[in-house]
């Protein structure tokens, strides 16, 4: 009963977002100086998404200076020739909008949504941000001051997030997503500030920059601003080649215990590499992680906490990177003996997904969720800009929305067995057991 209520949601709920949908096709286009554009108009909403996608991340960064580019989640709202610090940030609030910025390991966005008749004030400011940004030494410091602070007080005040940060860099061992966002926290205060002004020029690059507008706009107009603002030509000192690869499981059991006096709560980290988004595999992790975790359907929350009557918390964290993902889960209880148990039955409900097929139930239950929220994503203007300018990233084409949908319905209990065997070994885990001393 009820997986036939949950179906009948899906398709009340599929039934409204394909309307919405139905009024967008997206389309591509370049300026000669290599910055594109991609134009995806929504008719039937009042507002638009002007999302700037850098190809520029923190593994961009020299070695020397790696997370230095995390600095520009903040730096980028500064000032420049013709604005003040947070002019920009102030513009969109007061007009009812949403500015956001932040920076990855395989690139950075920035994006405002504001109301469609402010399109061509948010594009002019937008060109302000990547051409003419203004950037101290004194702001520099105090972004690097400001960075070092919290993650030095979270790394000597939160366990669990120290035990994260190592069961990251564990499951990530050997790959550009080894180091952490921020780089190493012992060497953010001595990044030169030359070096740090000079990845700039990268964010600059059009070349480097996708721009998708997303919402209700005049699309002959909306180039003919785009045009005005946006076809500039810098010079790039540092030109870069990017070669992106599938990171294959580590194939390297690790399994450490960390005994700490005065802890609040007993817990175990557990960490998976998964396939990332350039990989095919990618789909069906997704789909694993669903049916395990997704606290609407969490199948190890009703065999932990509800079929075998503990009290264990259980939280987790999915990456979003090209090449590799990591799937850490977090179980904490006050007991150790209540993690142990937690831990065997992880272990058999991984071992099962190995085995035996789901039941047809359990399958149609969970593609229908993972549908439901490819569907919503793509019906929200920013979310929908992202998976548009990454795909155009990764695989130059804006033709994947049917394909994907058509994959999600195509999972097999097969597909799922074999991606079972190939991720969920215990040669790809990393565990970490932290127990009260």
């Amino acid at each position: 009963m009820a997986v036939k209520k949950f179906l009948l949601f899906y398709l009340l709920f599929i039934g409204t977002g394909l309307f919405l949908i139905a009024q967008t096709k997206s389309n591509v286009s370049k300026l000669p100086n290599g910055f594109t554009l991609i134009l995806s108009p929504v008719e039937n909403i009042e507002a638009a998404c002007i999302f700037s996608y850098h190809k520029t991340g923190v593994r961009d960064n020299p070695i020397d200076i790696r997370g230095a580019s995390y600095l520009y989640q903040y730096l980028m709202f500064l000032g420049t020739e013709n604005l003040d610090p947070y002019d920009r940030i102030m513009f969109i609030k007061k007009n009812g909008g949403i500015s956001i910025g932040r920076v990855n390991y395989d690139n950075s966005i920035f994006y405002q949504v504001i109301p469609d008749d402010k399109i061509n004030n948010a594009l002019w400011l937008e060109s302000e941000r990547i051409k003419s940004l203004k950037i101290t030494d004194r702001d520099i410091n105090i972004q690097k001051g400001n960075i070092y602070k919290r993650i030095y007080r979270l790394m000597n005040s939160n366990i669990g997030f120290r035990a994260r940060d190592w069961v990251r860099a564990k499951v990530f061992e050997n790959t550009v997503y080894e180091i952490p966002l921020y780089g190493s926290v012992e060497k953010i205060r001595t990044f030169s500030n030359q070096e740090v002004k000079n990845t700039y020029e990268f964010y600059r690059n059009p070349s480097d920059i996708i721009m998708v507008i997303s919402g209700r706009f005049n699309t002959s107009q909306i180039i003919q601003w785009v045009e005005k603002h946006f076809s500039y030509n810098v010079f790039m000192k540092f030109p870069r080649q990017r070669n992106y690869v599938i990171n294959e499981p580590h194939k390297k059991y690790i399994n450490k215990n960390w005994l700490i006096k005065d802890l609040a709560k007993n817990f175990v980290c557990l960490g998976i590499r998964a396939p990332g988004k350039l990989s095919y595999d990618h789909l069906y992790f997704e789909f694993i992680r669903y049916y395990l975790l997704d606290t609407r359907i969490s199948k190890l929350e009703k065999m932990i906490n509800q079929v075998n009557n503990l009290d264990v918390k259980i939280t987790y964290e999915y990456s979003n990177h090209i090449e590799s993902n990591a799937l850490i889960m977090k179980m904490d209880s006050s007991t150790r003996l209540e993690i142990d148990k937690a831990k065997y039955i992880l272990e058999k409900e991984l071992e099962a997904l190995q085995k035996f097929p789901l039941s047809n139930a359990n399958l149609k239950m969970v593609k229908s969720l993972m549908e439901i929220d490819f569907q919503k994503n793509m019906s929200k203007l920013d979310r929908r800009s992202y998976i548009l300018a990454e795909h155009y990233h990764l695989f130059g084409n804006l033709n994947f929305e049917k394909n994907i949908l058509k994959r999600i319905r195509k999972i097999s209990q097969y597909d799922i067995i074999e991606m079972s065997k190939k991720y969920l070994v215990k040669e790809n885990l990393v565990v970490l057991n932290v127990y009260k001393k």
